[in-house]
């Protein structure tokens, strides 16, 4: 308690005391006790004179000056000002704010929000890794301004959205507001943003990148439009019905055998009744737009049905694919026999039901080359076949959609009962 403010100011509120008050008040804001005693290094004349007239004691010397805290608070005691050394500081400098305490509280709020999360865990397993990152890394307090009740909600949104994906098709700013109830919180350098790509990327296995392609590419892979007229799906001889307006321009393009692109925004004007008077029909897949320009090419309207991927599907061909699927077309798929390819092609036909394509073991081993490529990577598992990725990792080289051209092309060319050639 302080019995007199007035003398307490009179008596440690000198400007040659200030550097030993203010080493009273970093230690209380570090959490330390007043207690031991302080050095003054390099002490002036000044401040030697001063604190020995507080202590009342003879003149000292020598260098460093030491000051036993203890013996403040005696003084203060027995003159009737204080009864607390920490008490008299406070009063000069005004309210100190213990720091480490501060700190402690703060990282107990952080353990706890992090704590908070394992009910959310078990529903997404595959996002653990993520989580652990974002939190060694201090990616989420950066986002977040280092504020625990912002951070908070940048989880709950983050997680909204993960729940939420894939889709057959979604916008971003569609996705965006269901998450969050802002259309914009999923723009390209939005904290929220950069949690979720850092999620899907680490997901996924992939090297994050700031390009706004990898961005988009990180979308689609989820079925997340970022913008509905890029990265369309190219396609030869796909018709529709004549009651649509995609299925008019398919089926104009068909008749003269030439290739033409699909986009999201076209797409979505549809759905797989579109497509249903030709769930009779066969309708290959490839992965490299090299088939479909050949196939028009060599065939021209006489060539069965086909899609490209252009590698990895991106939004348009996802939703390309699910109207097919959902219309009951049979879906034959060829890719790239290498490391992306198996992936895609596994990602291919557990969406969306697709049979394989000259994509055997016995198809890889009659193809395969000493002077092919090399597999640069591991070999993923073939859903469809588990000897195909046997065989890849004993050869250990790839087999292109470019060097099967003629068989692809072969199969594609439509041929009626008398061995004609034509295509309806």
């Amino acid at each position: 308690m302080i019995q007199d403010l007035q003398r307490l100011r009179q008596a440690l509120g000198k400007a040659t005391l200030a550097r030993l008050i203010q080493g009273m008040a970093a230690r209380l804001r570090s959490g330390q006790p007043l207690n031991g005693t302080l050095t003054l290094s390099d002490a002036s004349e000044q401040e030697r004179s001063a604190i020995d007239q507080f202590l009342g004691r003879r003149p000292s010397s020598g260098m460093p000056m030491v000051v036993r805290l203890a013996e403040m608070e005696r003084v203060l005691r027995e003159g009737g000002i204080c009864d607390s050394l920490c008490e008299a500081v406070q009063a000069i400098v005004g309210p100190i704010e213990n720091q480490r305490r501060v700190r402690d509280l703060a990282a107990e709020r952080w353990t706890e929000l992090f704590t908070s999360l394992e009910p959310a865990m078990a529903e997404l397993p595959e996002y653990r890794d993520w989580l652990v990152g974002i939190r060694s890394t201090g990616l989420l307090k950066k986002c977040s301004g280092g504020d625990c009740v912002s951070a908070s909600v940048l989880l709950r949104h983050t997680l909204s959205v993960l729940r939420q994906i894939p889709q057959p098709v979604v916008p971003l700013a569609e996705l965006a507001a269901r998450a969050t109830g802002d259309s914009h919180a999923l723009d390209a350098g939005k904290p929220l943003s950069t949690l979720c790509l850092r999620a899907l990327a680490q997901q996924q296995g992939l090297k994050l990148s700031r390009s706004a392609g990898f961005r988009r590419q990180l979308w689609e892979r989820v079925g997340v439009v970022v913008d509905e007229l890029s990265a369309p799906v190219l396609v030869l001889n796909l018709r529709a019905a004549r009651s649509t307006l995609v299925g008019q321009f398919l089926n104009l393009m068909a008749n003269s055998g030439e290739p033409c692109h699909l986009t999201v925004r076209q797409l979505r004007t549809v759905d797989g009744r579109a497509f249903g008077e030709w769930t009779s029909r066969t309708i290959y897949v490839c992965e490299n737009p090299s088939v479909i320009a050949a196939a028009a090419e060599r065939l021209g309207s006489r060539s069965l049905p086909l899609i490209c991927t252009a590698g990895q599907p991106a939004s348009a061909a996802q939703l390309l694919l699910g109207h097919l699927c959902q219309a009951g077309c049979r879906l034959r798929y060829h890719g790239d026999l290498d490391t992306p390819g198996i992936a895609i092609a596994n990602l291919l036909i557990r969406r969306f039901a697709m049979e394989p394509w000259r994509m055997s073991a016995a198809d890889y081993v009659s193809r395969v080359s000493l002077d092919g490529p090399p597999l640069r990577a591991r070999i993923f598992d073939a859903v469809w076949d588990d000897q195909l990725s046997r065989e890849m990792r004993s050869r250990g080289r790839a087999v292109l959609e470019e060097s099967v051209l003629d068989s692809l092309i072969s199969d594609l060319e439509c041929r009626t009962d008398d061995g004609q050639s034509r295509c309806a």
